[in-house]
């Protein structure tokens, strides 16, 4: 999701919608609000992270008030630094998110593209870090299936 978007959020934005939780976000591009998902794991460390607070910034300072970009650029490079990682910023770690996502085996580009926000699926594209590596070449998968086939005698 946009970092100027999740910044905007407030606690009072996290709400469960069939069966799902959710957290109703502001877009800043396009205006108007959208449902985003939050996976089980990523629900209870929000929870650990917001403990009794029931109101105000999702994301904020020790005293309240709204974090800003910069302080998330701060704490990304810290982080990472003490994890031994690459450093990112809050847009790194977005293109490693949909480069993750569309890297799966049953990866749906057309839902990363969605999940991402991003109108043109260029864009979604420009994010994937894996889309030149050897290693993901569908000619891979075409021919162990040629092998398959032709070992189990069928007819291509």
């Amino acid at each position: 999701m946009r970092i100027d978007s999740l910044l905007k959020a407030r606690v009072e934005d996290l709400g469960y919608d069939k069966g799902h939780r959710v957290l109703l976000l502001e877009k800043m591009k396009g205006g108007g609000r959208k449902k985003k998902p939050i996976p089980p794991v990523t629900w209870d460390a929000l929870q650990d992270y917001l403990g009794d607070r029931t109101t105000g910034w999702l994301f904020c300072t020790a005293s309240g008030g709204q974090l800003d970009e910069p302080a998330v650029w701060r704490l990304l490079q810290s982080l990472a630094k003490r994890a031994g990682l690459p450093l990112r910023g809050p847009h790194g770690v977005k293109g490693d998110a949909v480069t993750h996502a569309l890297a799966k085996k049953d990866a749906r580009p057309d839902k990363v593209q969605r999940w991402a926000d991003h109108k043109d699926s260029r864009t979604t594209q420009r994010y994937n870090k894996r889309k030149h590596l050897l290693d993901d070449s569908p000619g891979y998968g075409i021919g162990a299936d040629l092998a398959g086939a032709l070992q189990d005698g069928e007819a291509w």
